[in-house]
C-alpha cells in the first residue's frame, strides 16, 4: 500500500498539478488561507485532477515553514512541456500558479511570512522569474501570447503588484529593495509586440 501511494503521489507531480500544504501553529488569516477562499474549495479540487493532456508538463516544488500553500495546474496539448520550479520558505505563503499552451516555465520563490503570488501564463514560451523576500507582499502576474517574460528581485514588505502582458515578446524587469519602510506597489499593462518595461527603485543591482 506504501509503494501504491508513493507511486500515485509520484503521478501526480509529474502530470504537472501540485498542491503542497502544511499545518501548525500559523497565524490566523494568512496569505495562504486568504488564497485559499479566493480560489475556492471547487477550484483546487479541480486543479489536483490531472488529464491525459497533462502528462508532459514538469513539477518541482520545495517548502518548509508552516501554513504555506501551493497550487500548480499546468495544461499543455503540444510536445514541448511547460515547467515549473516553486519553492517557499517562512510563514503562511500563498502561490497559484496556471500555465495553459506549451513551453512556458515558471521559476519563483517566497521567503518570508505572509506573500502571496497569483501567477498566469497562456501561451508559447512565455516565461516567469521571481525571487520574493519580505512580508505581506502581494505579486499577481498574467502574460498572454508568445515569448512574454517577466522577472523580479523584490526584497521589501506590504508591497503590492499587478503586472499584465499582452501579446508577443515583451518584457517586464522589477529590481525593488526596501527594508525599513513598506513597498509603494504599482499596476502596469502593457499590450503590444516587442515592449520592454525596467522599474527599479531603492538599491540599485549591479
Amino acid at each position: 500500500m506504501k509503494k501504491l501511494l508513493f507511486f500515485l503521489s509520484s503521478c501526480l507531480l509529474e502530470a504537472g498539478v501540485a498542491r503542497a500544504q502544511t499545518y501548525s501553529t500559523a497565524p490566523t488569516n494568512t496569505s495562504s488561507q486568504q488564497l485559499a477562499q479566493d480560489l475556492g474549495v471547487e477550484r483546487i479540487r479541480t486543479a489536483l485532477t490531472p488529464t491525459q493532456a497533462d502528462v508532459r508538463n514538469v513539477t518541482s516544488l520545495l517548502q518548509t515553514g508552516t501554513g504555506n500553500l501551493t497550487i500548480i495546474n499546468q495544461t499543455s496539448q503540444a510536445i514541448l512541456a511547460n515547467q515549473a520550479a516553486v519553492q517557499q520558505n517562512g510563514i503562511g505563503n500563498g502561490l497559484y500558479l496556471d500555465q495553459t499552451g506549451s513551453n512556458n516555465q515558471t521559476s519563483f520563490s517566497q521567503t518570508g511570512n505572509a506573500n502571496q503570488a497569483t501567477l498566469r501564463q497562456n501561451g508559447t514560451t512565455n516565461t516567469i522569474v521571481g525571487q520574493v523576500a519580505g512580508n505581506s507582499n502581494n505579486v499577481d502576474v498574467d502574460q498572454i501570447g508568445t515569448g512574454n517574460k517577466y522577472s523580479t528581485q523584490l526584497t521589501g514588505s506590504q508591497g503590492r503588484y499587478v503586472i499584465d502582458q499582452v501579446g508577443n515578446n515583451n518584457s517586464f524587469t522589477q529590481r525593488e529593495t526596501s527594508t525599513t519602510t513598506p513597498l509603494p506597489g504599482y499596476e502596469v499593462k502593457m499590450e503590444g509586440n516587442n515592449i520592454h518595461l525596467t522599474i527599479e527603485q531603492g538599491k540599485v543591482f549591479p
